[in-house]
């Protein structure tokens, strides 16, 4: 039993309805995480050096996070992988 039904044994159908909708939209944002890894060839490496992970004084990211800002950031300028409707 799921820790979130919170000892009920069902859940309600408004419970139903809000986890759906949550689960569509985890898909999507799954898809566009797998997206933006595959398009840009310097998230795809494994093995990242530690200096890249690391904050410089006087600076709120670090390396590696800009990178992805970055390609998220390009990723929004691309055509959308969600239907708009």
């Amino acid at each position: 039993m799921p820790a979130f039904t919170r000892g009920k044994s069902q859940l309600s159908a408004y419970e139903v309805e809000e986890t759906r909708k949550i689960a569509n939209v985890r898909i999507h944002v799954e898809r566009v995480i797998g997206l933006v890894r595959r398009k840009y060839q310097i998230l795809q490496s494994r093995a990242v050096p530690i200096e890249h992970m690391l904050t410089k004084p006087g600076e709120a990211l670090a390396l590696i996070d800009k990178i992805g800002v970055i390609c998220c950031a390009l990723s929004n300028l691309s055509v959308s992988v969600v239907p708009l409707e």
